[in-house]
């Protein structure tokens, strides 16, 4: 469970902070909504993630004391982190609640969409906070695997969007 969520928190920092939400199987993803290129580039993006997330470890791997250091600053950041995800399943379901309730031009869901853009904003800073602990702690093969895998992410969510237009 540690090294899983080490590995989930190294990933977090190598990605920007994304609203997704929440889907079920990943070829129901979109269907209906987003054109069939659009919803492919989203799988890419999502199975490049999962790739990097998975390989970083047995490509890139800690030292214990790099281990030990990340989980002191990663259970330093747990409450704040538990309490974002609350928020942000409360702020998901009253968003919905207010399109359904009053649709989306309606006053309430406006302030219901600016609750989730508040939370975006608290989410990347919450990642900006831990990157600056945890990048010191890194090697510079580390660092360099991340960015790369972060540029090739990026690069594949430009696409993905550049798809929908």
């Amino acid at each position: 469970m540690k090294k899983f969520i080490l590995i989930l928190s190294l990933a977090a920092l190598s990605l920007p902070a994304l609203a997704l939400p929440k889907i079920g199987a990943m070829r129901d993803l979109g269907e209906g909504i987003l054109p069939d290129a659009t919803r492919e580039s989203v799988r890419e993006v999502v199975r490049t993630a999962a790739r990097h997330l998975l390989n970083f470890r047995k490509e890139t791997p800690l030292s214990d004391e790099q281990r030990q250091q990340l989980k002191t600053v990663l259970e330093t950041h747990r409450p704040e982190t538990r309490a974002l995800v609350e928020r942000g399943r409360e702020a998901r379901k009253a968003y919905a609640a207010a399109v359904k309730a009053h649709g989306p031009e309606a006053s309430q869901t406006r302030e219901a969409a600016q609750k989730l853009g508040d939370l975006a904003r608290d989410r990347a800073l919450l990642m900006a906070r831990v990157a600056v602990e945890v990048r010191p702690l890194l090697t510079d093969d580390q660092i360099k695997r991340l960015e790369t895998a972060r540029a090739e992410i990026e690069t594949l969510v430009d696409e993905a969007m550049s798809a929908a237009h």
